[in-house]
């Protein structure tokens, strides 16, 4: 480009009859001086390369520091997300909390300890929605909890409780799954309802024996055993293709489980994941047990605020007339959206946008916590109310958002917020995480930052570009035909081609 300046000019001195036409050349150079990377990196993606003749394809790339979108494709037309989804929801959360703000969930007594330890009164586990309680992608045992508040009833001096455990899950309000969810998902453990209390990663785990091919397959075990939980097989089968195609149907608070489908043959053992009907009720069970088999008698069984409210039971005013018995701290925000943004943990993401209202409110429902999403982004200057968005992991299919919106968040977090670089340095890198089939060349690989999100004619990836100069990507394909190893190798190519144009043009 400086050499096409140096021969303009060169040109205008060597024959000034043609000054003004030459004028116009060495103006026209220079803003493509100033344009040229927008330009070429615009050229860099190809509008029908990706994902066949059915595929619908789109593309953003923001500036971080100048807020420029440098190359786009269809860039306000409205896409499925799937998993990107999650970003939204990560950016929205580092909008309205710090990153080191945690999660706590409290114990409480009421009543009367006696000079022999009998407590006249309850125990109550006050939640707040923290997906991490119990759940086996933290730091600490999974049984940590548990073990924590049975230590902290001895050291109160406690040997006895008249009454019972009491889950108090109104934190969250509403349907624990969301309704716009696909059926063959919900009961599934990658479609766990999300409840106040949520405890052991809201999941179960059943394990069979196969043998021939069409043959029943044979139950051995439920880990951990469910009190009243009946998985109902007769459809489960065995098949010759040693693919697992079985799924969980089943709603929240109701404990049957119908398993349908097929499972591979000639398997000693293997093992499907379903949901917990009713995880705040399961964690007051185990606490009970647990109270129990360390000496501490338990009067009654355990219930939930639901529970009794649906029995026309009123829950005490236990926090105002109680005793705090335990503070329980999840791990640091930024911990838990790595872990949701990197194994892309549905139960995480949408027990996180819960956050998001209950940071203005005592209580959040699905709704009123979208809604103060949308707020959030309004008050930036970057709405999204044009978005179409049902939930926080991306799993229904019926979301819809546009590339164009989805950089201007990542943007906005990485230019605005104290630490720019934190959003991007949780996220998995080509290789890690749910990115190990994206393949771009190595020089751009070691610069992306990026979610993926797939599903059925679904394929996304959006994020950041950290190379010579940030930039904010997405890119969205949806309705194709072709096998996804080559829809992800066609991004893989114009992610390629596009950021080592920019690179080459700075």
């Amino acid at each position: 480009m400086h050499s096409l300046i140096f021969r303009t000019s060169f040109i205008i001195f060597a024959n000034m009859r043609n000054l003004h036409v030459y004028l116009a050349l060495l103006i026209g150079a220079a803003v493509a001086l100033v344009f040229g990377a927008q330009a070429s990196a615009q050229q860099a993606f190809t509008p029908d390369c990706i994902g066949g003749e059915t595929a619908t394809s789109g593309l953003c790339v923001i500036d971080i520091e100048t807020g420029e979108v440098v190359a786009e494709y269809h860039a306000d037309d409205f896409f499925t997300p799937a998993s990107t989804q999650k970003l939204i929801t990560a950016a929205t959360l580092l909008m309205c909390y710090r990153p080191e703000q945690q999660l706590t969930t409290r114990v409480f007594y009421d009543g009367t300890i006696s000079k022999r330890g009998h407590l006249s009164g309850n125990l109550y586990i006050r939640g707040c929605g923290d997906p991490s309680l119990g759940s086996q992608y933290t730091d600490t045992p999974p049984d940590t909890f548990v073990e924590e508040v049975v230590r902290a009833v001895k050291e109160a001096g406690i040997t006895a409780i008249s009454g019972r455990i009491v889950a108090d899950d109104r934190a969250m309000a509403g349907n624990p799954v969301v309704s716009k969810w696909l059926w063959e998902d919900v009961g599934n453990y990658y479609a766990a309802g999300c409840y106040g209390i949520n405890y052991a990663d809201n999941r179960f785990t059943v394990t069979f024996r196969t043998g021939e091919p069409d043959s029943h397959p044979r139950l051995l075990d439920i880990t951990p055993e469910v009190e009243g939980l009946h998985i109902d097989d007769y459809y489960l089968s065995t098949n010759r293709s040693g693919i697992d195609s079985a799924y969980f149907y089943g709603a929240p608070y109701e404990y049957t489980r119908r398993l349908y489908g097929s499972l591979p043959a000639h398997r000693e053992t293997f093992s499907i994941k379903g949901d917990l009907p009713d995880p705040p009720h399961f964690l007051a069970s185990q606490l009970t047990e647990a109270l129990r088999r360390a000496g501490i008698k338990v009067g009654k069984e355990a219930t939930t605020a639901r529970r009794l409210r649906e029995s026309g039971q009123s829950l005490p005013a236990y926090e105002s007339d109680g005793n705090l018995l335990l503070n329980h701290t999840s791990p640091t925000l930024a911990e838990m959206l790595r872990h949701t943004l990197t194994r892309s943990d549905n139960l995480y993401a949408e027990s996180l946008l819960r956050q998001v209202e209950l940071a203005v409110a005592p209580t959040s429902t699905l709704s009123g916590s979208i809604e103060q999403m949308k707020k959030i982004w309004r008050e930036a200057g970057f709405p999204i109310d044009g978005a179409t968005l049902y939930d926080g992991s991306g799993l229904s299919p019926l979301n819809r958002i546009t590339p164009l919106m989805m950089c201007r968040l990542l943007a906005h977090v990485a230019y605005s917020t104290q630490d720019g670089d934190l959003l991007a340095n949780l996220l998995p890198r080509p290789g890690e995480g749910t990115l190990k089939r994206l393949s771009p060349a190595p020089a751009v690989a070691r610069a992306l930052h990026l979610k993926s999100g797939s599903m059925t004619g679904v394929q996304c990836y959006a994020g950041y570009y950290t190379g010579r100069r940030t930039y904010a990507v997405a890119i969205m394909a949806n309705h194709f035909s072709s096998p996804r190893a080559q829809v992800q190798k066609e991004m893989a190519d114009t992610l390629s081609r596009l950021f080592l144009t920019l690179e080459n043009d700075q």
